[in-house]
């Protein structure tokens, strides 16, 4: 296009000289305003045939349409793929929408930069869509499920896609979150008065180490969000989110049900204004709601709380709307109007501004608040729970209300397994501990004998006790297990540090990491974007006694499947340390293989443990190579060892 632009220029020169010097010598017929530049290059004169917002009518959703007749679209270029955020595609618009072209081509912008007015000739070409985002394509591949539309060749590119005038202005269409709609899929939008939340301020745009896009989000003063979705290779991956409010603009996208916005460059981001105040920037402790309402007070003032989630929503404990959360005066929960999220161990900031204060069944809450009150600031240590006695917790469980408490050497009596009242006594008295039917452990075994608990003070009629899962119990004979460790402590993306295991690299330097996925916490080992050329990572479980009969269990998921890398491996003979000079011999359990779905976790199954006459050694084993090599991923969660 630089050389057609060259010629072009050159052949018409003398002629631009003329009328350049006929301008310096008539100063009175000059148009002394300034106006917009004109835009160059010229116009191949074609007649457009549809709307784009036409041709999108054409197809259905999950169906692929050939376009059959001599069909003309005719728009502006909105997307860039020089800063690496687009790749292998061009978004058009007209005055009634836009749409995406896939093209088997990179470096699109050195012909089709932004302000690019184009023709599109439609015979032959495809329509179909990726998860609800309609596009254009030269054919399409697979059958079923398995279809997609195949990209444009870049062969096919200069006679398909004509070139029109470059440098026309692309105003974006000004609108709030709420407005948002599937018309303005594919056009440039902008949105003003609009920050990037607390959690995600201040935050590289995506994970440019792996060159895995992230997805971040943006929020009004309202707390109606956005997502703003950047690729790893993008070259401003590595910059980090701005910290004020103000503007963004960029492309409209949808993935399924998620709404989401493009930038092109930082240029779209213009943030240096004074943030959003969450309730008005007023921070009330969760013990002064506790006194406003014993004070008589049923409506929270104006303001918001701050404090760390007690509760675990993954395994279904606590109601779907509902969570307990901590503060370092007291504690309290929370009924949202909706189904909430928030994950053990988030800190969140909720707006209680005017939000009904009451009790049920004598259990303080703020009620039927609205999801888009709540703000997570990022992950926190769980609060240590106080040590007391069951008596201590009865006298005090208005007080205590909410928090999390540890009474130790007590027992568990009144059924076999969780689901309903269990009665926890020690030598100070007894108490009801609550599980819910609907919980994950409902059905599991309750440990026999003395044991340590951390629960959650709650409340029905009386002060009772609740907990997120039976790694909340500590010791105990059956159900109480040797080993029960869903990683929960630790944080997303964070090294595996358990007391008493072993997390090592054999080859490499990486080891197992802590993820998080939808409030889940599991154990991964991947070599994908590893520089090294071999990698082999062990996580090994303390020696487990086997004096009794036991079982062990435990889950794993794969992703990205390139290879077989994964092995459990026992030992009778490691002495803690030296991997290599123990005896290690393959475990037989069902694990993920190619054929299961991605990320999808599949059950060990009960494996039995008395085949050991000796203390015995359970390894996990991940074994890769270094960049474009052997990189499957590998997930273990829920590993546990419990009596038979």
């Amino acid at each position: 296009m630089q050389a057609s632009g060259f010629n072009y220029m050159t052949k018409h020169s003398s002629l631009f000289i003329l009328m350049f010097i006929w301008v310096l010598v008539s100063p009175g017929c000059v148009d002394q305003d300034f106006d917009a530049p004109p835009a160059g290059g010229l116009d191949p004169g074609l007649t457009p045939t549809l709307t784009i917002a036409e041709l999108k009518a054409m197809h259905a959703l999950d169906e692929y349409e050939q376009i059959t007749t001599d069909e003309i679209i005719r728009g502006i270029v909105i997307s860039d793929d020089e800063q690496g955020n687009f790749f292998k595609q061009l978004v058009i618009q007209d005055e009634t929408g836009g749409i995406e072209i896939r093209i088997e081509a990179s470096n699109l912008f050195a012909q089709f930069p932004p302000g690019r007015q184009v023709y599109v000739l439609l015979k032959d070409l495809w329509l179909g869509d990726f998860n609800g985002l309609i596009q254009l394509g030269a054919a399409v591949t697979g059958s079923g499920n398995d279809r997609e539309l195949v990209r444009l060749p870049e062969s096919l590119l200069a006679e398909t896609i004509l070139k029109g005038t470059y440098g026309n202005e692309v105003v974006p269409q000004v609108l709030s979150i709420s407005e948002f709609n599937l018309s303005h899929v594919s056009t440039l939008v902008q949105l003003n008065d609009v920050q990037f939340p607390d959690i995600y301020a201040g935050v590289t745009y995506a994970d440019a180490v792996n060159q895995q896009t992230l997805n971040l989000e943006i929020e009004d003063c309202d707390k109606d969000r956005i997502i703003v979705r950047t690729s790893g290779f993008a070259t401003f991956a590595s910059s980090l989110t701005p910290e004020g409010k103000g503007s963004i603009t960029g492309v409209f996208g949808v993935f399924g049900t998620d709404l989401q916005l493009i930038i092109r460059d930082l240029d779209d981001v213009n943030m240096n204004g004074e943030r959003c105040q969450i309730g008005g920037g007023v921070f009330h402790t969760i013990q002064s709601l506790r006194d406003a309402f014993n004070g008589g007070q049923g409506i929270a003032p104006e303001g918001a709380i701050r404090g760390i989630v007690i509760s675990d929503r993954t395994t279904s404990n606590t109601q779907e709307r509902n969570l307990y959360i901590q503060d370092t005066t007291g504690g309290l929960a929370i009924r949202f109007a909706a189904n909430h999220t928030f994950n053990l161990g988030d800190e969140l900031i909720v707006e209680v501004s005017q939000q009904e204060l009451s009790e049920f069944s004598g259990l303080l809450q703020i009620n039927n608040v609205p999801l888009s009150n709540a703000e997570r600031q990022g992950q926190l240590p769980l609060p240590v729970g106080r040590i007391a006695t069951v008596n201590e917790v009865l006298t005090n469980g208005e007080a205590w209300e909410s928090t999390r408490v540890t009474i130790e050497s007590v027992t568990l009596s009144g059924a076999t397994t969780f689901n309903g009242n269990l009665t926890v006594t020690d030598a100070s008295g007894a108490m009801i501990m609550f599980t819910r039917s609907a919980a994950t452990f409902a059905a599991s075994s309750v440990p026999t004998g003395e044991v340590d608990i951390t629960a959650i003070v709650s409340d029905f009629n009386a002060p009772q006790l609740v907990i997120n899962s039976p790694s909340d119990i500590s010791g105990g004979g059956t159900g109480g297990g040797d080993i029960n460790e869903s990683f929960t402590a630790f944080p997303n993306n964070t090294d595996v540090s358990i007391s008493g295991w072993l997390n090592v690299a054999v080859k490499g330097t990486r080891v197992w990491r802590a993820q998080v996925f939808d409030g889940n916490h599991y154990a991964q080992a991947t070599s994908f974007n590893d520089v090294a050329a071999e990698m082999e990572s062990w996580l090994i479980t303390p020696a487990i006694d086997v004096s009794t009969p036991k079982w062990l269990s435990f889950v794993t998921a794969k992703a990205f499947w390139v290879h077989d890398s994964f092995t459990v491996l026992s030992s009778t003979d490691f002495d803690g340390t030296n991997i290599q000079s123990a005896t290690w011999t393959p475990l037989t359990a069902v694990t993920a293989k190619q054929s299961d779905t991605d990320h999808a976790f599949i059950p060990s199954g009960d494996i039995d443990l008395e085949q050991f006459s000796q203390p015995v050694y359970i390894a996990f084993r991940y074994i890769g190579s270094g960049p474009g090599g052997l990189t499957t991923s590998y997930r273990v969660d829920d590993i546990m060892v419990r009596e038979k």
